[in-house]
C-alpha cells in the first residue's frame, strides 16, 4: 500500500475515509482469453478517503504491487463514433489555441496513438508518445509521432516540448503532484503548455460510481484539480467538463505572462461544497444503486426478458461485478473487435459483438456510459433491435 493520507491536492489537510467498497477487480482493462483465467483475475481492496478542503479523493488502500500495465489491456475508446468526433474538436481546439506548428507535444499516456497521431497531423509539429499498453509499431510515424511502448521516463533526455499532453492517465498516478512538478522542472525557463483531462469526480461521486475503479488512484473535481496544478506551479488557463460532463479537463502553462489565452470556469468554493455533498452520500448511494440494478436484472429476468449492457470498458466491468455477478444478462457486447470472444475480470462475461443482439429477443439494454446513448440507440436501429435503453 502507499500509506498516504495526506491530501496530494492541496496538502493542508488528512484524507479522511468515506466509503469501502470491499473488493474489486484490478485489472479492469483486460479481457481474457478464457472464462477460467477472467474468473481468477485478482481483487483489490476500495477504500475511499477525502480532503475536506479542496475534496481531493483518493483509494487509502491502493497497492501498486498488484496492477501491471502492458498491451494485454485494452481501454481504447477510438471505436466509438461518438468519441472520435470528440476527440477531432479537441485536437482542432489545442491546434488553433496555442503555437504548435514547428513544435513539440510530450503525450504521457497516449494509449494506441490516435490523439498525438491526429494533433501531429492538423498543428503541423512532432510528437512523442509514451504508454506502456501502446500495442502498436515503436518508433517513428508517418504522422510525425515517435511511439514507446512503456512509462515516459520524464529524465534528462526527454525532449525539449511546447506542449505537453495526459489524457486519462494523471488519475492513475501514485503520486500525481510529484509528476506535475517533474514536469515543470522539465519545461525549465521556456513557455510551455499543458492539457489533462481526467474523469470528472464531480459526477462519478454523485451517480452510482461506475467509474470508481482499482486503477484510478485518485478521483479530482475542478476544484481540486486546479489546486494541485497550481501547488506544484503550473498555471491554470482555462478548465471545464467534456463528453456529456463525464471529462473534466485543465489547461496549464508556465512562464507565460498576461492575461490567460481563456476564460477559466470558476471551479470555485460552490463547486467544491457540491462536491463534498455528493461525497458525503457516496457510500450509501452506491450501496442503493448496486442493490436497485441486482433486483431490476432480477425482475427483467424473471419477466421473460434477455437483458444485455452495452459496453465492456471499465465502467461496464464494475456494474456487471457489483450488479450482475452471477451472469443473469443475455450479453455483453462492445464494439471494440479486440474484446469479442474474450471474458471480462473476475465475473467471467463473454464479450460479443454489438450484430449478436439481432434476433435475441431483448427488450433491455442497459448502458453506464449516457454519452453514448444516442450512437448506441441508432446501432440498436439499424440492427433492427427495438430495446428500452436503461442508463445506469
Amino acid at each position: 500500500m502507499t500509506g498516504v493520507t495526506r491530501c496530494a491536492a492541496c496538502d493542508r489537510h488528512d484524507l479522511v475515509p468515506f466509503a469501502d467498497l470491499g473488493e474489486i477487480p484490478v485489472r479492469c482493462g483486460v479481457h481474457w482469453a478464457s472464462r477460467s483465467e477472467a474468473l481468477a483475475s485478482p481483487l483489490g481492496r476500495m477504500r475511499l478517503g477525502h480532503c475536506p478542503g479542496c475534496g481531493y479523493v483518493r483509494n487509502l488502500a491502493f497497492d501498486p504491487t498488484v496492477l501491471v500495465y502492458d498491451a494485454t489491456m485494452d481501454t481504447n475508446l477510438h471505436h466509438s463514433p461518438a468519441f472520435q468526433v470528440f476527440s477531432a474538436e479537441l485536437v482542432k481546439h489545442l491546434a488553433e489555441r496555442y503555437p504548435l506548428r514547428g513544435g513539440t507535444v510530450l503525450d504521457v499516456g497516449c494509449g494506441q496513438g490516435e490523439f498525438l497521431r491526429e494533433l501531429c497531423r492538423v498543428a503541423g509539429g512532432r510528437g512523442f508518445g509514451y504508454d506502456a499498453m501502446y500495442a502498436g509499431p515503436v518508433g517513428p510515424d508517418p504522422s510525425g509521432a515517435v511511439f514507446h511502448a512503456s512509462h515516459a521516463p520524464l529524465d534528462d533526455d526527454t525532449p525539449p516540448f511546447d506542449l505537453v499532453t495526459s489524457r486519462h492517465w494523471f488519475e492513475h498516478l501514485t503520486d500525481p503532484y510529484g509528476f506535475l512538478v517533474r514536469l515543470r522542472e522539465l519545461a525549465g525557463d521556456r513557455r510551455v503548455y499543458g492539457y489533462l483531462e481526467v474523469p470528472d469526480a464531480g459526477y462519478d461521486l454523485a451517480t452510482a460510481g461506475w467509474e470508481v475503479i482499482y486503477p484510478h488512484v485518485s478521483y479530482f473535481d475542478g476544484y481540486s484539480l486546479c489546486r494541485i496544478v497550481e501547488r506544484a506551479g503550473w498555471r491554470v488557463e482555462a478548465t471545464g467538463r467534456l463528453f456529456s460532463g463525464m471529462f473534466r479537463f485543465v489547461e496549464i502553462s508556465v512562464n507565460v505572462t498576461g492575461p490567460r489565452a481563456g476564460a477559466r470556469e470558476a471551479a470555485g468554493a460552490a463547486d467544491r461544497d457540491r462536491h463534498l455533498a455528493s461525497i458525503a452520500g457516496f457510500a450509501d448511494r452506491h450501496a442503493a444503486e448496486r442493490d436497485r440494478w441486482r433486483d431490476t436484472i432480477d425482475r427483467l429476468v424473471a419477466g421473460g426478458d434477455r437483458p444485455v449492457l452495452w459496453g465492456a470498458g471499465s465502467r461496464g466491468v464494475q456494474f456487471l461485478h457489483l450488479a450482475d455477478p452471477d451472469r443473469r444478462l443475455a450479453a455483453v457486447v462492445d464494439v471494440n473487435p479486440r474484446k469479442w470472444g474474450r471474458f471480462l475480470p473476475v465475473t467471467g462475461h463473454e464479450v460479443t459483438a454489438p450484430e449478436t443482439l439481432a434476433g435475441l429477443g431483448t427488450r433491455a439494454v442497459i448502458i453506464t456510459n449516457p454519452a453514448y446513448r444516442t450512437e448506441i440507440d441508432a446501432a440498436l436501429r439499424r440492427l433492427g433491435v427495438y430495446a428500452e435503453l436503461l442508463v445506469a
